[in-house]
């Protein structure tokens, strides 16, 4: 007799993160190509992240050599590494972390000469992360992104201050996992075979035991039937008035002449919890504005043989919704835990579950005879099928992100400071927007003087000159905030205050900083990679001083 197989490796090192976006999940990460440029505190960091729980591939891009000041704030670095290339050095170290993620690197030429060059394919990666790269790189590393499409996640520390900035053409949401969902149940339009299985069902005539354990899904139908028909209406209870009559119909169904006057005082536990499951049970089931919205999208209205395979399987469901499904999205498949016994329970799950099925063959059958009448055809019908599945189960939460450029993010930025007026009260924290617009304009004095506010050799012995020098760049930054446009209205103390700060920060990489943007960056790359969760839309600012963090899309 062969003994049960337990779980594999894999599954035991990956525990945890495989509750998080399943086998599936897992998969699409092992496969997930990421290219890294910078290999400074915060690069390290967002690669750790992304190498522990099994990245695919990952390139790093840094022409620089390890320092002393690396040193200092980079894990991944020692003195004893100086003037060694730390594209290699981190590389190395990296790839220590887990055996089974493939590491390259590239220190030569720098990122503007691979840039201007044009000989670096970076479309061969899913996601392209910078680490506190300067701005006029980013902008043209952004542009060359934006024509292949492919998403770049720029981070960056800057002191306590950290921000991460999403930029995504197209990017796909399959699996949002959102909190406190409705289930898909329909008891304003059941299932046949719902129906059928609860017509079965003598209530009348129900022993005691099954009186007990009738799940309350069928208690809130059969109470359904009855309310409409004392009240003459076919729609479901709407106001506080209704409400209070169906749980007067739910309260006289639990009486039954199967109790004998010992089950007086009994507690019926599942009348309770169909009283309690109310609000979430008799919903009217419709279509989410959300997918109205994919459905009505140019790419899912003109399909071409170049449309990504998203947009086949939302013209599928939408080709079902208009016909099979009668203005509804398929069945999800799932139903909530219920107080029952188990033959109970499995009955229901087996009465959506096979109508899921149903719905996703018909699904299917569509996307089959939409591929083929666009030419595309794939040799992977078995992959489809099962991506077909994971889309129903998923179609009530299927989302498009796209996200602003970053070329326009100047234009942007202005007007959202038109029709968000920061109070500059010097009672209230500083709104994160100001800490934002500081970092811009500290990009701007790195653009006119080849280096930050503050940033220059600290020595003992020339204090006093620094002191003068930290004076000296606080003018200067301030005389860019003036000539900055928009930006003058913002003048005040508070922004003065932040001026003051960032100058003092002198662009320092903190490293629990770097370890807290790192995380989260990492974070939204796994998004990005299994198309799983909702990244941010689209910067993120986290401010240390505070302990605190704020998304501001514009």
């Amino acid at each position: 007799m062969s003994k049960p197989s337990g779980p594999d490796t894999k599954q035991i090192q990956y525990d945890r993160q495989l509750r998080l976006w399943g086998d599936h999940g897992q998969k699409a990460l092992e496969s997930g190509r990421v290219c890294l440029i910078g290999a400074n505190a915060l690069g390290t960091e967002i690669l750790k992240a992304l190498v522990l729980p099994g990245l695919g591939s990952f390139t790093i891009i840094d022409h620089q050599l390890v320092t002393l000041a690396d040193c200092g704030s980079n894990f991944f670095v020692h003195p004893t590494m100086v003037d060694q290339p730390r594209a290699r050095v981190t590389c190395d170290l990296l790839r220590q972390l887990n055996p089974d993620v493939h590491g390259t690197f590239v220190d030569k030429p720098t990122i503007d000469d691979l840039l201007k060059q044009n000989t670096f394919d970076f479309s061969q990666f899913n996601v392209v992360i910078t680490a506190n790269v300067p701005h006029h790189t980013l902008t043209m590393l952004a542009n060359h992104l934006w024509t292949l499409k492919i998403p770049l996640l720029a981070a960056r520390t800057y002191g306590f201050i950290g921000t991460i900035r999403l930029q995504a053409v197209e990017h796909f949401i399959i699996e949002a996992h959102p909190d406190d969902t409705i289930p898909d149940l329909r008891l304003d339009r059941p299932l046949k075979s719902f129906l059928e299985h609860c017509n079965s069902i003598d209530f009348d005539n129900l022993s005691r035991e099954e009186h007990l354990h009738l799940p309350s899904l069928i208690i809130l139908y059969k109470a359904i039937k009855q309310w409409q028909k004392q009240t003459n209406r076919t729609d479901l209870p709407r106001n506080r008035k209704d409400k209070d009559e169906f749980k007067e119909v739910l309260e006289q169904l639990s009486h039954h002449v199967a109790y004998d006057v010992h089950d007086k005082n009994r507690i019926l536990e599942n009348f309770e919890e169909a009283k309690r499951t109310i609000p979430s049970r008799l919903v009217q089931t419709t279509i989410p504005s959300n997918i109205t919205e994919l459905f009505q999208d140019r790419s899912c209205l003109e399909l071409s043989s170049q449309s990504h395979i998203f947009w086949f399987i939302i013209s599928a469901i939408k080709l079902f919704t208009e016909n099979e499904g009668q203005g509804l999205l398929p069945v999800r498949g799932e139903v909530p835990d219920m107080i029952t016994n188990t033959n109970s329970y499995v009955k229901l799950v087996q009465i959506y579950q096979e109508q899921a099925k149903k719905d996703a063959e018909l699904i299917y059958n569509y996307l089959a005879d939409l591929l083929k009448e666009h030419n595309r055809f794939s040799n992977e019908q078995a992959l489809l099928h099962d991506l077909v599945h994971i889309y129903c189960k998923n179609a009530s939460f299927l989302r498009v992100l796209r996200t602003s450029a970053l070329k326009n993010e100047d234009e942007l930025l202005q007007k959202y400071i038109a029709q968000n007026p920061i109070d500059t009260s010097s009672d209230e924290p500083e709104p994160d927007i100001c800490w934002y617009i500081g970092l811009r304009l500290c990009d701007a004095f790195y653009e006119k003087f080849s280096r930050y506010p503050g940033e220059f050799p600290l020595s003992i012995n020339e204090m006093d000159t620094d002191q003068r020098q930290l004076e000296i760049d606080l003018n200067d930054l301030k005389q860019i905030g003036k000539q900055t446009v928009h930006l003058d209205k913002q003048q005040g103390s508070i922004r003065e205050n932040i001026l003051e700060e960032l100058t003092r920060y002198g662009a320092s990489e903190l490293h629990p900083i770097s370890a807290f943007i790192g995380g989260c960056c990492a974070q939204e790359a796994i998004k990005l990679i299994t198309h799983q969760y909702v990244p941010l839309d689209c910067v993120l600012v986290y401010n240390g001083i505070r302990e605190a963090t704020s998304v501001l899309k514009f």
